[in-house]
């Protein structure tokens, strides 16, 4: 019989997702019934299979997860080599606002830093699309949170995400990117200085292993843990395509956070404001920010 307990909690988890096939969803089900990783891989097949909605092809998965420890835990100890870690729900260093989400990511990677506990954070987000007076007004806003020590989340896409990176550290706060591939496959790749530069000013953060190229399914699932990572989900220009923002959005309503969105410039003549009118019907508290900053800043708690 494997020792588990003679494996760290990260190659036990990660057992458990490469050779278990076990998702965020899956994961939060077997630590409610198992309490621990290890008892998880101690579990007996017809523990596992009396677990609603697994199936027995997938517990049988899980059964031999243990089985894969030693190489996950040799890929565990490689992540140093590439400039990068890790964090396991069970760590203390773990965000625990992560656990407030209904799929919170059992394990994270990171390089820099994983923001504190303590640490106010806002997501800025918006339109890839966005025009130069959005661009405009996300660096103000990034750099507006940055004078007032709150840290911004966004997830490095062009537009209003970056836009909001720079203006944070153009200001000296910190600034944290969630990406939908791995660290060594930046997307897009022309923002790979800018990603560099945020690892000395705050972090980069995915749930996902270096060498994991970006796809559309891992930039949507990407948007759950910006908003996630976030105490309060500020939106910037949005398009009536901007059907990440929306998806963001559509989280951000289903778990209750609170969202704002900038109303600046959508009084352009012509202007098709069809994606400001989805996210406010998503519950979004539409603002101008020359007079709506300070309510946001107030909505910290």
């Amino acid at each position: 019989m494997t020792d588990i307990n003679k494996y760290s909690h990260a190659a036990q988890i990660w057992a458990l997702k490469k050779s278990g096939e076990v998702g965020p969803r899956s994961f939060r089900a077997l630590i409610a019934k198992f309490l621990s990783p290890e008892a998880v891989h101690n579990a007996e097949i017809d523990e596992l299979t009396a677990i609603d909605g697994l199936g027995e092809k997938r517990a049988v998965k899980i059964f031999e997860a243990d089985q894969y420890l030693e190489q996950a835990e040799n890929f565990i100890n490689s992540l140093e080599s590439q400039n990068c870690r890790c964090s396991t729900t069970f760590d203390p260093g773990f965000p625990a606002i992560f656990e407030e989400m209904n799929d919170p990511p059992p394990i994270i990677f990171y390089r820099g830093a994983l923001p504190a506990n303590d640490e106010k954070r806002v997501a800025v987000i918006g339109s890839h699309k966005a025009t130069p007076e959005g661009i405009t007004f996300a660096v103000d806003l990034g750099g507006m949170f940055a004078l007032k020590a709150v840290s911004v989340v966004s997830g490095l896409a062009r537009g209003v995400d970056i836009s909001a990176h720079i203006g944070a550290m153009r200001n000296g706060g910190k600034t944290y990117a969630v990406l939908g591939s791995g660290f060594n496959n930046i997307f897009p790749e022309k923002h790979k200085d800018i990603a560099d530069e945020i690892v000395g000013n705050g972090g980069l953060i995915s749930e996902y292993p270096p060498e994991t190229n970006v796809s559309t399914g891992r930039l949507m699932a990407r948007n759950r843990l910006i908003v996630g990572l976030s105490q309060a989900v500020v939106i910037g220009e949005v398009l009536p395509d901007s059907t990440g923002t929306i998806d963001a959005a559509a989280f951000c309503h289903e778990l209750g956070k609170i969202m704002f969105i900038l109303l600046d410039g959508c009084d352009a003549p012509g202007r098709d404001n069809s994606g400001v009118e989805k996210i406010i019907e998503l519950g979004a508290i539409p603002v101008y920010l020359r007079d709506g900053f300070d309510l946001i800043i107030k909505s910290l708690v």
